[in-house]
């Protein structure tokens, strides 16, 4: 285990310089932000967006079992239930975050104080009256853009923690820790920038607050931790 938490450590480290960064400035999201580059970004947290990520998940698997060294059968096996284990445990434990936490995405608080109302409000409607409420509200809109509308209008949960950095940080806690860094520089690489990507992506479209991510973050190395411990012991990896 040692290993593995220095091997991953630099990353988080990497990881944690995003939202830390904003918490030191005091950024706060604004419809300002939102700019000719921002649809790029909604593009690219769509691949860790439901059913999208099912997709992206799909590859990675793939990637993950073309690039391990030690590949059979039982290996590539109990590295499909290493993910599956890891993605849809995160995923259930940022659900049970969430709703015990409750804490409203930035963008909702900003159509609270712009068309004032409640954000608590705003969360005791169920999923369809709030979809409903945003599609209303931003109709007519020129300052959100239809395409971010929609986003919002898609994802309306509590923001504490970011579940889509936690997806992403997690594949990318897993690329450096089972695949050799010097060997597959590129492709860890890519994968290392694609997670920092979307975690920028969740600030930048009003979804989350710095806080949201750092949660994600952590969740994610904890969790490749404890999976790595078991791909170890059931030697999917040598080292």
């Amino acid at each position: 285990m040692g290993l593995v938490i220095k091997k991953t450590i630099a990353v988080l480290v990497l990881f944690l310089i995003i939202p830390l960064s904003v918490i030191v400035v005091n950024w706060q999201w604004q419809p300002s932000s939102i700019n000719n580059t921002s649809k790029y970004f909604f593009w690219l947290t769509e691949t860790a967006s439901f059913p999208w990520a099912i997709i992206t998940s799909g590859l990675m698997f793939l990637l993950f079992c073309l690039l391990l060294a030690n590949k059979t059968k039982k290996t590539i096996s109990i590295l499909l239930l290493i993910f599956i284990s890891a993605m849809l445990g995160g995923q259930i434990i940022k659900g049970l975050i969430k709703q015990q936490t409750a804490e409203s995405r930035p963008y909702v608080l900003w159509l609270a104080k712009e068309y004032q109302f409640s954000d608590k409000q705003f969360y005791s409607q169920t999923r369809a009256e709030r979809k409903a409420n945003i599609e209303q509200l931003l109709a007519n809109s020129t300052a959100i853009p239809s395409w971010l509308s929609k986003h919002w209008q898609h994802e309306t949960g509590y923001a504490f923690p970011s579940g889509h950095t936690l997806f992403a940080a997690t594949w990318a806690f897993f690329a450096i820790a089972l695949l050799s860094f010097r060997r597959h520089f590129l492709i860890v690489t890519a994968i290392m920038i694609w997670s920092s990507l979307i975690e920028t992506s969740r600030l930048l479209l009003g979804m989350h607050s710095a806080y949201d991510l750092l949660l994600g973050i952590m969740l994610a190395w904890l969790i490749t931790l404890i999976c790595c411990f078991y791909a170890r012991k059931w030697h999917i990896v040598v080292r």
